[in-house]
């Protein structure tokens, strides 16, 4: 049995029990299934025992007094009952059990009837609460209806006060709007007028007036000439005037007609006669300001050889005045006139529209109403006071950057093609001056587009997440060769002033340059990226320039440590194989690999920069002192030795595959030479098997003879392998090798 069993009953005790025990705990157990029977004069029987005094209250009553009902007494004699008594097994009864009496209620009624009393008064408040809680609850909605009432008034107020500036601040507005353009065309007129002043004196001065022609000149002898005496008898002459018509009528009452014959022809209005004293306009100058012609070529008629023409035509006439001036800034004009007469013609990309045209088809989500172009006609308008031609360039190519820069502030990439295609144009247009003047703000403003699709380039190409809805809308907006040529213009406009290249290079970060030399970036960014950092090699520094403070003792380190991480990248390019990046367009096609001779192309530019970044001293110290450079490079070239004989003469890699070879060799011997104090040999240890591949790449160059699979192999290149052999073997080593290749053939 469980020891929690409730009755601890054993063996013994139920031996002890008496013989009639088993008999009375039936009879007791039946007795109690019984209803007593009541009494038709007594009532239901009272739990509470005796009815003597005791009442029954109706608690579902709340208004009549309780009433005391009768209570029957019990039907029954009490009866014995077993006492249980507990031993330590729980199994049975102790020994004789002896019957007890049930024992009588303990419910007092006084103490119920107080209990009942203070339930009801209980009741009484609980209600009480209940209908002052309802009442505070309709005050409180009372007065939230009035809150929201005066806030909803309040509110209707604040958006009636809001309308009225609002219409206050649109009719300010467009008063001054139009007080503006009052201006501007008052600014405009006044130009005007200055530019008929200066054309008029211009003209003046190439035109000047003829003087009074003196005695002797044709007119001057003509005037002075006596006049013939008239026969009142001889026939009149037929250039006389003033003379009657002798027709019958009056001469006050006939018109003259002209005596020209031209207009004697039929259809020929009469000429409108002209005042004596107004002077006429020369052939050549039929208006003030002078004509933009748009089919005009870039070679303009030389003014100033006119001016010459007529200082000698009045110096024959002896009139000319040595104090006027050759040029009056019209030379000056012609090149802004020339630089906006090719923006008007400038061509879309797509060949199709004029680029500002185009640009009237785009407008900003901020400004739906405002088109691009009218953005570009504004500050056209207001260029007209620019000093010269190199202004007018730097200040339009501002305004394309700003479009720009909007454009990526708002996430609106659709005229970016169009952009950057003008602000490409303004830089090809101009000189190195226009570009140095915008380089600063441009460089942020095309990194950040680079961005956009270089990161997810790197970070989604291996997951294949490049077919994105979000990223093919950004992938085809942007044209990242075009912005990477841009990148590059800048840069070699500042190649010949070092600080302003510095200062090109501390704005390009590393990381965007390390970004764009990944793997998984299409060959052609990373070759452009290439040709970019060509322009980097500087004489303290290579690639991008760290922002730090140059006074700050962490700066050394700090461009040290990002000069390391450029090499690193760019050695290990020498052995990866980039992967073409798939067409974000369509997820089904598969890019094809690079061909080797993409591969060999883009390892040869790599080498030409390595060699560029070793042209200073600085430079080439940084080369031959990285943990991994010049490992690479011998094992790049061994492996170009090899290709030769694994696809002997193949007529698309051969002749870059030997390119490949004498490029690395001669890059190697140079940093030898530069620092004979570094062992060449010591810095294979960081890849495996490099000792063996130094010894056979060196041995192979400098045994060669040239011919047939080796063809094309420089004797400069045979007689630098035969030198780093010569300074880093022993005897017994160089011996070895002589043997080796004692017929003097190729390896």
């Amino acid at each position: 049995m469980d020891e929690d069993d409730d009755f601890d009953f054993s063996d013994p005790d139920l031996d002890d029990l008496p013989a009639n025990a088993l008999h009375q705990l039936e009879t007791t157990a039946l007795l109690s299934t019984q209803h007593p029977v009541q009494s038709l004069a007594a009532g239901p029987d009272s739990d509470y025992g005796d009815d003597e005094g005791d009442t029954v209250i109706n608690l579902d009553d709340e208004t009549e007094a309780p009433q005391a009902l009768p209570v029957a007494p019990p039907r029954y004699a009490p009866q014995q009952y077993p006492a249980r008594q507990q031993h330590g097994n729980n199994n049975g009864y102790a020994g004789s059990m002896e019957l007890e009496p049930p024992r009588k209620s303990q419910a007092d009624p006084d103490s119920l009837l107080g209990r009942i009393k203070k339930l009801e008064q209980e009741k009484h408040r609980l209600n009480r609460e209940l209908q002052d809680e309802k009442t505070r609850n309709l005050s409180k909605t009372g007065e939230v209806d009035t809150v929201r009432r005066r806030f909803d008034a309040a509110t209707k107020e604040n958006d009636r006060r809001m309308l009225a500036l609002q219409q206050s601040h649109n009719e300010q507005l467009t008063k001054q709007k139009q007080e503006l353009d009052k201006i501007r065309r008052e600014r405009e007129q006044a130009q005007t007028e200055h530019l008929f002043m200066g054309h008029d004196l211009s003209r003046d001065a190439l035109h000047p007036k003829q003087p009074a022609r003196r005695p002797g000149t044709r007119a001057g002898a003509i005037a002075t000439r006596p006049k013939p005496t008239v026969s009142p008898s001889g026939t009149p002459r037929r250039g006389q005037k003033n003379l009657p018509l002798r027709d019958g009528f009056e001469d006050d009452d006939v018109i003259m007609a002209s005596p020209s014959k031209k207009k004697d022809k039929a259809g020929v209005p009469a000429a409108t006669p002209k005042q004596a004293s107004k002077r006429k306009r020369l052939v050549g100058n039929d208006s003030p300001i002078q004509a933009l012609q748009l089919s005009e070529p870039r070679e303009r008629p030389q003014l100033p050889q006119e001016v010459s023409l007529a200082e000698s035509l009045a110096e024959s006439e002896g009139t000319a005045e040595p104090s006027i001036p050759t040029n009056f800034g019209l030379e000056r004009e012609d090149k802004r006139f020339i630089l906006l007469h090719r923006l008007i013609n400038k061509k879309s990309p797509n060949r199709k529209d004029r680029l500002l045209e185009a640009l009237s088809t785009f407008s900003f989500p901020s400004q739906p109403d405002k088109k691009l172009s009218s953005i570009v006609y504004d500050i056209l308008s207001s260029c007209a006071n620019e000093p010269s031609a190199y202004a007018l360039a730097a200040r339009i190519g501002f305004t394309f950057l700003g479009i720009w820069e909007q454009c990526l502030i708002e996430s609106y990439y659709a005229p970016l093609k169009l952009v950057v295609d003008a602000f490409a144009w303004v830089l090809s247009c101009s000189s190195f001056a226009t570009a140095i003047a915008v380089t600063e703000r441009a460089i942020p403003i095309i990194i950040n587009t680079i961005e956009l699709v270089s990161e997810p380039v790197t970070r989604l190409a291996k997951s294949k997440q490049l077919f994105a809805v979000d990223f093919k809308h950004v992938f085809n907006a942007i044209d990242i060769p075009e912005c990477l040529e841009l990148l590059y213009t800048l840069a070699t406009s500042c190649i010949n002033k070092p600080k302003v290249l510095a200062k090109f290079w501390r704005q390009v970060g590393l990381e965007f340059v390390v970004r764009l030399l990944h793997r998984y970036q299409p060959i052609s960014y990373i070759q452009l990226m290439l040709r970019i950092l060509g322009t980097s090699a500087l004489k303290e520094t290579l690639g991008p320039i760290t922002p730090s403070d140059p006074e700050d003792p962490l700066h050394l380190k700090q461009q040290q440590q990002m000069e390391d991480s450029l090499i690193e990248r760019l050695t290990w390019l020498l052995k990866e194989t980039p992967e073409p990046l798939p067409d974000p367009n369509d997820a089904k096609m598969k890019a094809p690999p690079y061909s080797p001779k993409q591969l060999l192309d883009l390892r040869l530019q790599v080498l030409a920069l390595l060699t560029r970044f070793s042209i200073h001293p600085k430079g080439s110290e940084r080369l031959m002192t990285h943990r991994f450079c010049i490992a690479r490079l011998i094992v790049f070239l061994d492996s170009s030795i090899t290709a030769l004989y694994a696809s002997p003469l193949h007529p698309t890699t051969q002749d870059l595959t030997i390119s490949a070879i004498n490029t690395t060799m001669r890059l190697i011997a140079h940093l030898a030479q530069r620092h004979p104090e570094i062992n060449l040999q010591s810095k294979m240890g960081v890849v495996s098997g490099g000792g063996h591949k130094y010894l056979v790449a060196l041995t192979r160059l400098a045994f060669s003879d040239a011919l047939v699979l080796e063809r094309g192999v420089e004797e400069d290149v045979v007689v630098a392998a035969h030198g780093i052999l010569d300074a880093g073997l022993s005897l017994e080593e160089g011996e070895g090798l002589v043997r080796v290749f004692s017929s003097g053939g190729s390896g």
